[in-house]
């Protein structure tokens, strides 16, 4: 084959790849699989699966299967990206982030992570590669590796561009106990984007650490005042009040006859959000939920009465602390256990010893 037939050849490769990403970006999955199997089946006359030109085909196709949620199909298909093309960083990053999903391959992630990180070339893809290796140095105790990582940052007070990018670098500083870190990145963040609310929030976590409460509580207003605003359509889940009433009453069935008895007289109210005066005292304003008036055990002791103690779940909390209805479901069933153990007089210790944390 003549240099013309080859670049011919890879002329036709790319016009076909860039049809199967259109095709795939239109959510058309099944057009988009037609033309990565049709580039794939020419690999055998150049070479094989092997040939490097034909990798990002085997890219579309892992692209396919993970938008759908496929894994475990997506997994090997990477792997024979980055057999056929071994400096190509996108195919390595890819992979290491669905390995990083299940604790048994973390190490594994952990080395695609740092091979993607040696391959990068692009700056977006350098900065994720250096968050997903980070991170999961952190996840499996490596906690001075992981701060080594996070060193190669751009300064903090230079914007990253990808927000919720420089909102997870952030939550890395968090988890390796460097809240100045992070605090000095978010601070940024929060300049360049003065309405992501999670920045805010994440703002007042660092500024907790800090013992910072005058700063803290002033992030978490305005983290408040951006969830009132949030157009709730944007949650992943909606309960109406009914149906979080129903879950709340399936949990409770769960318990002894006794505490369901002594529980009759607190009530369970649903609100959105935190009141806006608890939050300017320092209440979380995305705590889920919250018991609130004269713990049994006091109120058995001085003979009185439950009068204005009450557990409060908090629904747009709820629904955006989960990615599906189910979720939101057991987290409603984990919140409102959780707040009942503070009724019978369980301290946070207490409560996270059975799993209620």
């Amino acid at each position: 084959m003549s240099d013309d037939d080859d670049s011919s050849a890879d002329d036709e490769l790319q016009f076909k790849l860039d049809e199967g990403w259109q095709a795939l970006e239109q959510g058309d999955r099944a057009s988009a699989r037609r033309v990565a199997d049709s580039i794939n089946a020419q690999a055998t006359a150049r070479g094989g699966a092997t040939d490097p030109a034909f990798a990002p085909a085997l890219l579309l196709q892992a692209a396919c299967f993970r938008d759908e949620g496929d894994d475990e199909q997506a997994i090997p298909l990477l792997r024979k990206a980055t057999a056929a093309d071994p400096e190509w960083c996108t195919p390595e990053l890819w992979l290491s982030e669905l390995l990083a999903m299940q604790p048994e391959t973390t190490a594994e992630a952990l080395s695609h992570a740092s091979r993607a990180l040696d391959l990068a070339e692009e700056e977006d893809e350098y900065l994720n590669a250096l968050a997903l290796k980070a991170g999961l140095e952190a996840e499996l105790g490596e906690v001075e590796e992981a701060k080594h990582t996070l060193q190669d940052l751009p300064a903090a007070e230079v914007s990253l561009g990808d927000p919720m990018l420089a909102l997870q670098i952030a939550e890395l500083w968090l988890a390796v106990g460097e809240p100045a870190a992070a605090r000095d990145r978010l601070l940024t963040l929060t300049t360049s984007d003065p309405n992501l609310a999670d920045a805010w929030y994440t703002l007042g976590i660092a500024l907790e650490d800090l013992d910072d409460v005058p700063g803290m509580r002033a992030a978490w207003k305005k983290a408040w005042q951006l969830d009132s605003r949030a157009d709730t359509r944007d949650l992943q889940v909606n309960l109406d009040e009914q149906e979080l009433l129903e879950v709340a009453d399936s949990a409770l069935a769960e318990l002894p006859e006794r505490a369901r008895n002594l529980l009759k007289e607190v009530p369970i109210v649903i609100a959105d959000l935190p009141a806006e005066a608890d939050v300017d005292s320092g209440l979380d304003p995305r705590m889920l939920g919250l018991f609130s008036g004269t713990p049994y055990p006091e109120m058995s002791n001085l003979g009185g009465q439950p009068g204005l103690t009450q557990i409060v779940l908090f629904r747009r909390n709820l629904e955006r602390a989960a990615a599906s209805e189910d979720e939101l479901r057991d987290e409603i069933r984990t919140t409102l256990l959780h707040e009942t153990g503070h009724f019978f007089g369980m301290d946070e210790a207490d409560l996270e010893g059975v799993g209620l944390d």
